[in-house]
């Protein structure tokens, strides 16, 4: 199944356009081919990301693959429900004198 992120933008767009015409047609029911849709978009989002990191000086560097879906820049990383994840670089604790 084709996901909305790996989606050309044509395409892409003729999904959007073909939900605001059947939109304005809905009567409430909600079709069971858009719910098993539905739910086969949220099950593939549980797959793995990997995100390299370097450390560039004192910053910490974040990429994301260029066909991830996730956002990064830095030492963000953004999450699709808006939050952000910031990473901060930390020294290694100080062993107590003894």
């Amino acid at each position: 199944m084709k996901t909305l992120e790996k989606m050309p933008l044509g395409e892409y767009e003729a999904v959007i356009e073909r939900f605001i015409e059947e939109a304005a047609r809905w009567d409430g029911a909600l079709p069971v081919e858009t719910f098993f849709d539905a739910w086969a978009t949220l099950e593939s989002r549980k797959e793995q990301v990997e995100v390299q990191a370097q450390v560039k000086g004192d910053r910490l560097v974040l990429v994301a693959p260029p066909d991830s879906s996730l956002r990064v820049q830095d030492n963000r990383i953004w999450l699709q429900d808006g939050r952000q994840v910031v990473i901060r670089l930390v020294g290694a604790p100080i062993a107590a004198a003894g």
